[in-house]
């Protein structure tokens, strides 16, 4: 028997309770438009948008905006469980090449246009056939053999490899063929133009450069209209202005906290904050390897950064436990590898492998390496007697980054190293590490619970074919066959404690390869304005966050403006709450339900 015979019964289950739960989120009034005035929810962030192409997404922002704007097939459920979204049902073949979904009727694009599984099998073969979309994709898209649909409500996917992980947790973001096909180039900026088209509960309609992206509510929205009219991103260049203006009553929700700004916060009359465990790492990305899949090298990253030896006395020589103590005020864990713990089934803890902080002990390396100190006492490289200089950017709006700088600056130059620290624009560092043009950088992302894609970002595959940092598939060219048949392996693995065991065994390579240094797993701070929003979804749904979230924007669709519910009856997110809960028990037994356990200006 199909070993996902069990999962496809289970989530059959899912999908009609989610289906009826659906209808009855439509009939079930909502907060009212009112006629004079508009019910915007309004959210500080410090980020602007890359793009508002959902292939390209990198910022958070980008991802947020796509997220609300465009639906997937499934839904990341507040549990992280696969649920129901544009499709009701799914069957896996024998095989687990042929996956066949039956998508929703009667969904309608924001244009009023009729949403089919044509459009599902257009989407799918931009990821086949568009060769920049294919590449920024390609650990996924390199898997995909063909995209059809028989009919309005059938789609077709066939694999070249089982795959059944990312089949139900990729998100791929449905795009309007009627809108899309008039595009000269959909992998160009084409789909930048304004209002955007699409199937989500909001739609990204008006962008103010440094100002403000506004998303107007989808009152034709299959699962029930949001109880706000719109939701409007605010722009805020510093944490401690956004902190300000939710005081002032002038922004709604803030996240990036520190901890002052939560003290500061706690206990004010009308604003609730929120500490939750987060799905982010931050990390120190390492420019060791800038080259081509051809092997042509670019950039200018110091040569000594090549040699493991200096990266592990790196990485030796920061102490983790007090960059969480002394910079997050303990709201956070020390970082071992990509996958953080509150994914407790995939997170590798370091074991026997891991390394204590030890300042001596990485000196000693150095030593036996032969980097021997100048009269500067700054260490040379070995043959060329080069200064081992570093350069070491940072975020210039991040005010822990500073703070991390100042510390571990002071440690590695206790190993004899020229630090050489620069605050530099998001926007442009990002440009600069693509280029090549580092030595030490700043680095983030957020994982979700199947880590494929974030692990796929350090395979062979991924590395960029030119030298002109169009190509941001991988996150700093790291390149080791091994992690790359395991990385196979993973993908194709229907055990769930045998896909987490290879899984583990990725990040133990890429903790003794050292590409990336990884620090700390962020909690998620923030607060919200309570007087103003009630009945906002968590994910997790116990104890988790409101902004972070991933999969669906459940917080944003949920939330009400306060007094509207008790004004109005059961709100739809009411039953759409109690519809997750179900599908959380009925997926007790899939095989990826997880065992549970920000930076705002980092990547998604």
């Amino acid at each position: 028997m199909n070993p996902h015979a069990l999962t496809r019964r289970l989530l059959a289950a899912a999908a009609a309770l989610l289906t009826a739960a659906g209808a009855l989120a439509v009939t079930a009034p909502g907060a009212a438009a009112q006629e004079e005035a508009t019910d915007s929810l309004l959210i500080a962030t410090n980020q602007e948008v890359d793009t508002f192409n959902p292939f390209k997404r990198r910022f958070v922002i980008t991802y947020n905006t796509s997220m609300m704007t465009y639906e997937t097939l499934v839904r990341m459920g507040t549990d992280y469980e696969p649920v129901p979204g544009l499709a009701t049902e799914w069957e896996e073949s024998e095989d687990g090449l042929t996956w066949t979904f039956t998508i929703r009727e009667g969904v309608e694009w924001s244009d009023g246009e009729p949403l089919t599984a044509q459009d599902v099998a257009y989407t799918y073969n931009l990821l086949i056939e568009n060769q920049a979309i294919r590449d920024w994709n390609i650990d996924f898209a390199g898997n995909l053999v063909s995209a059809e649909a028989p009919d309005d409500t059938t789609f077709i996917l066939t694999l070249a490899q089982p795959s059944p992980w990312d089949v139900l947790t990729r998100e791929v973001f449905i795009v309007p063929e009627h809108i899309w096909s008039e595009f000269p180039d959909p992998s160009a900026d084409d789909a930048n133009q304004l209002p955007l088209v699409g199937s989500g509960p909001f739609q990204v309609t008006e962008y103010q450069t440094d100002e403000f992206i506004r998303l107007e509510a989808n009152e034709n929205y299959w699962d029930g209209a949001p109880g706000f009219d719109e939701i409007v991103f605010d722009y805020y260049a510093e944490t401690d202005a956004a902190v300000a203006a939710l005081e002032a009553g002038e922004v709604d929700i803030v996240n990036g906290l520190n901890p002052a700004q939560m003290e500061a916060l706690e206990g004010q009359d009308g604003i609730t904050v929120n500490n939750a465990q987060g799905r982010r790492y931050v990390s120190l990305t390492i420019n060791y390897n800038s080259v081509t899949q051809d092997g042509t090298a670019f950039g200018n990253g110091h040569p000594a950064l090549k040699d493991p030896v200096v990266r592990q006395a790196m990485h030796m020589a920061i102490d983790k436990a007090a960059l969480v103590d002394r910079v997050l005020d303990g709201n956070g864990q020390p970082a071992t590898s990509i996958i953080p713990e509150i994914f407790e089934q995939y997170h590798w803890d370091g074991g026997d492998s891991l390394l204590e902080f030890d300042i001596d002990a990485a000196n000693a390396l150095l030593d036996e390496a032969g980097y021997v100190r100048g009269d500067d006492g700054i260490r040379t490289m070995p043959g060329t007697g080069e200064r081992l200089s570093f350069r070491f950017f940072q975020h210039a709006d991040n005010t822990d980054y500073a703070t991390v700088v100042q510390f571990v600056t002071e440690w590695w130059t206790e190993l004899g190293l020229e630090i050489k620290p620069e605050a530099i624009e998001q926007g442009t560092l990002n440009d600069m590490a693509y280029l090549g043009e580092f030595d030490i950088a700043f680095s983030g992302w957020g994982v979700g619970p199947n880590p494929t894609e974030q692990l796929g970002m350090h395979t062979c595959a991924v590395l960029p074919t030119l030298t002109d940092g169009s190509e941001r598939s991988s996150e700093n060219n790291y390149c080791n066959t091994e992690f790359d048949r395991i990385h196979v392996r993973q993908k194709v693995e229907s055990d769930p404690d045998a896909r987490a065991l290879l899984i583990k065994e990725q990040q133990r390579l890429l903790y003794e390869d050292t590409p990336v240094i990884y620090l700390y797993y962020q909690n998620v701070l923030e607060a919200y304005n309570s007087d103003k929003i009630t009945g906002m979804v968590l994910q997790p749904s116990e104890g988790g966050m409101i902004t972070g979230q991933q999969g669906y924007a459940w917080s944003y669709v949920t939330a009400q403006p306060a007094g509207a519910a008790d004004d109005e009856g059961t709100p739809a997110w009411v039953w759409i709450t109690v519809a997750a809960a179900a599908v959380v028990v009925i997926a007790g037994g899939v095989v990826f339900a997880l065992r549970r356990r920000k930076t705002a200006d980092e990547r998604e």
